[in-house]
């Protein structure tokens, strides 16, 4: 559910003229909307997530987002098909990996391409399963990494 309120505000200007400026403020947001991750793209409609690979110091690396964060932790909805981009401004090549934990065995369920340096790349994934998710690079497991939190907003 979204609410929105508008206002307005009427200035009276000496000499007779008005001005009326109007705002609007909303109370809730979509799911796709409180993830800071998720860039919505008016050209397609797709939900698109940006990570690159950022060498934060010498060969100490990490995913950045749209918004400054490392490693950042994404939120998903169930059945959405995402698209991850990826520009890779470092001297190393990345892969961005998908994984899933069943029953402590450590399943790899997407990859993206390789990313060579100074390169860019992207891959589409669909969140099918609920739950928590892993995603890391294929060189720097233990640098970049994160989770990804699946939800079902339908239910």
């Amino acid at each position: 559910m979204q609410a929105k309120f508008t206002f307005s505000v009427l200035l009276l200007i000496l000499g007779g003229l008005t001005l009326t400026f109007s705002f609007q403020l909303g109370t809730s947001q979509t799911p796709e909307e409180e993830n800071p991750n998720v860039v919505i793209s008016e050209a397609t409609g797709n939900n698109t997530i940006i990570l690159d690979p950022a060498e934060m110091g010498e060969e100490q690396y990490r995913w950045i987002n749209n918004i400054g964060e490392e490693n950042p932790a994404l939120n998903m909805t169930l059945n959405s098909t995402y698209t991850i981009k990826m520009d890779n401004p470092t001297d190393e090549e990345h892969e961005l990996i998908i994984t899933s934990d069943s029953d402590g065995n450590i399943n790899e369920i997407a990859k993206g391409p390789e990313i060579e340096p100074g390169e860019d790349g992207e891959f589409e994934f669909t969140a099918t399963q609920i739950g928590e998710l892993g995603y890391h690079c294929e060189y720097h497991p233990d640098q970049m990494n994160g989770t990804i939190t699946v939800t079902d907003f339908s239910s």
